[in-house]
């Protein structure tokens, strides 16, 4: 019965965690009747890239180095790798080690019919760079809250609108209202609009 080895990772652009990642990659194997003989698993803890560390990623590439590993189940093709640089040279040393590597999303096993063809690697490679640059803006953004970081526009002081209220209040036009109040024409049109609803 072939035997195969499971590696599972998080991050802030997966939603699958990496227990749910196990369990399906668990019935996969059981579906083709191949035997999970070991799991490798990365929980990164820092929200920045640079500190990513995986361990488990680097154990599973050193087992197929050592041979033994024969077939390795991934949950999906952006679950390797920090960037395509490593995630080519992961498949290379799966190649080499004449080990193959299926991959759950994308149902590609390299080792059947469906295996890697140019056209499926630069399709990963492309997925796989787009989820990178999504990991970094979401780590980034994970990064900013736990700084309490505010997102977006600073708010509106209530001198100035309520300024900018008194002047639409008198009939002052929303550009004049706003170019007197100091605020944007367009924060005076959704204010006006608002005691428009208030009013009614």
């Amino acid at each position: 019965m072939p035997v195969a080895v499971i590696y599972a990772r998080t991050s802030p652009d997966c939603p699958v965690s990496a227990d749910g990642q196990i369990e399906t990659l668990k019935a996969v194997a059981t579906d083709h009747g191949w035997t999970v003989s070991k799991i490798f698993i990365d929980r990164p803890t820092s929200l920045r890239k640079v500190r990513d560390q995986r361990p488990g990623e680097a154990d599973l590439l050193a087992a197929i180095k050592d041979g033994d590993v024969q077939r390795v189940l991934i949950f999906g093709v952006d679950r390797i790798g920090k960037s395509l640089v490593e995630f080519v040279s992961f498949f290379e040393v799966c190649r080499v080690a004449g080990v193959s590597v299926y991959l759950h999303e994308q149902k590609l096993d390299t080792a059947g019919s469906n295996g890697l063809s140019l056209l499926d690697l630069t399709g990963m490679m492309s997925f796989h760079l787009r989820q990178s640059r999504r990991d970094k803006i979401l780590r980034g953004q994970a990064a900013a809250r736990e700084a309490s970081v505010r997102f977006g526009r600073p708010p509106i002081p209530s001198a100035k609108i309520e300024r900018a209220r008194q002047l639409l209040a008198s009939g002052k036009g929303i550009r004049e209202a706003g170019r007197l109040a100091g605020i944007s024409a367009a924060s005076a049109s959704r204010l006006k609009g608002a005691m428009e609803q208030m009013a009614a």
